[in-house]
C-alpha cells in the first residue's frame, strides 16, 4: 500500500509496527504499450475479436466491460495495473495510452471532482480514458497511516468505514455517467485500492481487475445490501479477477498466516498468482572470520526483511505481468 513520491524518486518501503506502508512511485520500466482503444488479442479471445469494429460492424462490437469480464488473464490487465499505479500520484496524467479525465470532463458528466480526493480520510481515485470511449475508475492504495487506522483495520473487522462508503458512492456515479453506463467502464486498484475496487465492483456489477488486494468483510458487503455468499460467487465467476505475486505479505496474511487468516477477510474474485520477478536472495557464504560472518548475516537478514516489502510494491506486480504475460 503506497505513498506518493515525486516522479523519478527512488522506491522505498517501510513497516510501521505491524503495518506495511508502500512507497512506490510510477516508474517507466515496464515495456511501452500500444495506445488507442483496447481490443482483445485475437490469440486470446477469437470469439470476441471477430466482433470488434475492425473485423465487423461497429454496432456489433463487444463492450469494454464485457471484454474485461471473466476469469482468464488478459493483455489489458497490464495496462490496468499501470493505471492502478498511476492513480497513487495525482500529478501523473498519462500512462500506457490512457489519460486522466479532467475536472471539466468530470463535472460535465455529473461527477464532482472533489469526490475523488479526500485528504481527511486518505481516499483517492481517478478516472482514465483511452480517448476512444473506454474508461477506467481506479482507486489508490494506502497513502498515509490514516488509511490503516481509518480504512484497512476497521473494515477488516467488519466495521463501516468512510473510504469504502466513498468508493461505492463514486462507483455508483461512475456507473450512471457516460463513463460507465453503456458498458464502457471497468474498475481497478492495488492493495487497499484493490479492496475498494472489490466492493465497488460488487455494488455496481462493473467488472474489476485488482492487484494484491485487501480483503472485503462479509459485514461490509451486507452494509451495501449484498448477500456475501452470492457476491463472492459472482466475483469468483468472473466479475472480479484478482492478481497477487507469490509471497505478497498482505495476501499471505489474509489467506495463509495462522491467527491472522482466521480473522482477516479474503479479497473477492478469481485468483491468479504470479511468480515473483525478483531475484533470489542467496544465503551468506561461510567465513571463519566472526566479524565478517556477522556482517554477512546481518546483511542477509536485512535483505530478507526488505524483500517482504518489495513483494507488495506496485512495480513488482508490473514487472511480473510484463515478464510472465499470463494471457499468452
Amino acid at each position: 500500500m503506497a505513498g506518493i513520491q515525486p516522479a523519478g524518486s527512488p522506491q522505498t518501503s517501510s513497516w510501521h509496527g505491524t503495518s506495511f506502508v508502500d512507497r512506490s512511485p510510477l516508474q517507466a520500466r515496464a515495456p511501452s504499450l500500444p495506445t488507442g482503444s483496447y481490443r482483445p488479442e485475437p490469440s486470446y479471445h477469437p470469439q470476441l475479436f471477430a466482433l470488434t469494429p475492425q473485423h465487423g460492424p461497429s454496432a456489433n462490437a463487444v463492450s469494454f466491460a464485457d471484454q474485461v469480464r471473466g476469469q482468464d488473464a488478459q493483455a489489458v490487465d497490464l495496462e490496468l495495473m499501470q493505471i492502478a499505479n498511476a492513480v497513487y500520484d495525482p500529478n501523473v496524467q498519462s500512462v500506457a495510452g490512457w489519460n486522466r479525465v479532467s475536472d471539466a470532463q468530470l463535472t460535465a458528466a455529473g461527477i464532482d471532482p472533489a469526490t475523488l480526493e479526500t485528504p481527511d480520510t486518505g481516499f483517492r481515485a481517478g478516472i482514465f480514458t483511452d480517448g476512444d470511449g473506454n474508461y477506467v475508475l481506479a482507486f489508490s492504495g494506502s497513502n498515509e497511516n490514516q488509511d490503516w487506522t481509518g480504512a484497512n483495520f476497521p473494515q477488516g473487522l467488519g466495521m463501516q468505514t468512510e473510504q469504502y462508503d466513498q468508493a461505492v458512492a463514486l462507483a455508483q456515479q461512475f456507473a450512471a455517467s457516460e463513463f460507465g453506463r453503456d458498458g464502457n467502464g471497468v474498475i481497478t486498484g492495488h492493495s487497499l485500492g484493490g479492496g475498494l475496487s472489490g466492493i465497488a465492483s460488487l455494488a455496481t456489477d462493473i467488472p474489476a481487475v485488482t492487484f494484491d488486494a485487501s480483503g472485503v468483510h462479509d459485514d461490509t458487503m451486507q452494509q451495501f445490501g449484498l448477500d456475501p455468499a452470492s457476491a463472492k460467487q459472482d466475483a469468483e465467476n468472473g466479475l472480479i479477477r484478482r492478481y497477487n505475486v507469490a509471497g505478497d505479505p498482505l495476501t499471505a496474511a489474509q489467506e495463509d498466516t495462522p491467527g491472522l487468516s482466521a480473522i482477516m477477510p479474503d479479497a473477492p474474485g478469481h485468483e491468479i498468482t504470479l511468480d515473483s520477478p525478483l531475484p533470489p536472495i542467496e544465503a551468506p557464504e561461510w567465513t571463519w572470520n566472526p566479524v565478517e560472518m556477522a556482517k554477512r548475516t546481518a546483511d542477509y537478514v536485512q535483505a530478507k526483511i526488505e524483500r517482504v516489502g518489495d513483494l507488495h510494491r506496485q512495480q513488482t506486480m508490473i514487472d511480473a505481468l510484463a515478464q510472465q504475460r499470463p494471457w499468452e
